[in-house]
């Protein structure tokens, strides 16, 4: 019975990162549709937070980031 590969470590990380960001996105649309401005600005955080995390992988990613801080 064959396998499926299992997602190398790096890819793993972008795949929960954007599923938080989508998410985050989704729950900050539904805060200002039922104009809820705490769920909204929660879930804002959330996306903006996760948004960050992936361009730090991005830039890990590509080499642009400096590792001695």
């Amino acid at each position: 019975m064959a396998t499926a590969p299992s997602p190398s470590n790096k890819v793993l990380p972008k795949i929960v990162g954007t599923c938080v960001f989508l998410a985050g996105l989704v729950g900050a649309a539904i805060g200002i549709w039922t104009l809820d401005v705490v769920t909204a600005v929660v879930w804002l955080v959330v996306a903006t937070v996760s948004g960050f995390y992936l361009l730090k992988l991005r830039a890990e990613a590509r080499g642009r980031l400096d590792s001695s801080t």
